[in-house]
């Protein structure tokens, strides 16, 4: 019998929890009783393990780029040259100049930091983001350039806590949030208590709403206000425990999603093949494994220009 989708997301959930070291005897006790209601529960459950014992057993052997079959050189070429100008514009535009010279803080590729700020709130910064800070005795204004931070914030009535990023501004209400940069959209997460969000459209129209612990909204110029969606905090926040999951997302985003973590580019030239679903729980600092993991689950192929540019093929 098929595992079903929701088992594997619950499944997902549970080995993101636990392995936050965070889980209280209740909720512990609680996962034991999910694990023994269902064999199929268990069955998800281990699937998860072997899938972390595959990724450590291909580990040791991506020192040594693989390479595809070999094609005839013509063939190579005629997609090789925009393939390898793309790719060297798609660097750039990872890291341009104007956000390193705006940002007051800023990550590399598979860098993780922490930002003390002086009134007494940390961010944490995920890879290749890029934050600027303004706090002084009257204000706290932060923009998320680029990049993805969780925000533990310090009370204080008198001074707001705001995130600006995508034309729109995140205002803490004595909280803990997640905002990620994506495709031109912000993802806000909410952790603890409450957020506000205020976006000024494309059309100059004025939009609120408040996001609960909890919950999580995404929001554009262009699109507007995204719907509330409900989120698990500890699958929001796995990046900082070095953990990548993902549930039912297109194969593109999560390739978007290691090129955080990958000093290259890994490239998809292939719009259709983009599109492809990935399910699973993987290991940031482990960008090539994972991407090796997923050429066999989805039956693919890729061609290493070098180690900085690998391309995904059929």
């Amino acid at each position: 019998m098929k595992i079903s989708a929701e088992i594997k997301a619950v499944a997902r959930a549970w080995w993101v929890r636990l392995d936050s070291g965070n889980c209280s005897p209740d909720e512990q006790a609680e996962f034991n009783t999910w694990l023994a209601a269902d064999p199929m529960h268990r069955q998800a459950y281990d699937q998860l393990g072997e899938l972390w014992g595959a990724l450590d057993a291909i580990a040791p052997k991506i020192a040594i780029p693989a390479t595809s079959k070999p094609k005839p050189a013509l063939w190579r070429w005629q997609w090789a040259l925009p393939t390898l100008a793309g790719g060297c514009l798609a660097l750039w535009l990872l890291n341009p100049l104007w956000i390193i010279v705006r940002a007051d803080f800023h990550t590399g590729f598979g860098e993780m930091r922490d930002v003390h700020l002086s009134d007494g709130s940390t961010v944490h910064l995920n890879g290749n983001s890029a934050l600027e800070v303004h706090i002084d005795g009257e204000q706290r204004q932060l923009t998320l350039l680029q990049g993805e931070a969780w925000f533990e914030v310090s009370p204080d009535k008198a001074r707001p806590f705001r995130v600006d990023s995508e034309h729109g501004r995140v205002t803490a209400l004595g909280t803990a949030f997640n905002v990620r940069l994506r495709d031109g959209k912000a993802e806000v997460s909410v952790t603890q208590h409450s957020v506000a969000v205020d976006l000024e459209q494309a059309d100059g129209k004025a939009l609120h709403a408040v996001v609960a612990e909890g919950q999580q909204l995404a929001y554009s110029a262009e699109s507007g206000l995204g719907d509330l969606q409900s989120i698990d905090s500890q699958t929001v926040t796995a990046w900082q425990r070095g953990k990548l999951v993902f549930e039912n997302r297109p194969l593109g985003e999560v390739v978007a999603e290691l090129n955080r973590y990958h000093r290259g580019f890994l490239l998809i030239n292939d719009a259709e093949l983009a599109q492809r679903r990935v399910n699973g729980v993987f290991r940031t600092d482990q960008a090539l494994s994972v991407l090796a993991a997923l050429e066999i689950s989805l039956q693919l192929r890729s061609t290493r220009f070098s180690e900085y540019l690998i391309v995904l093929h059929r």
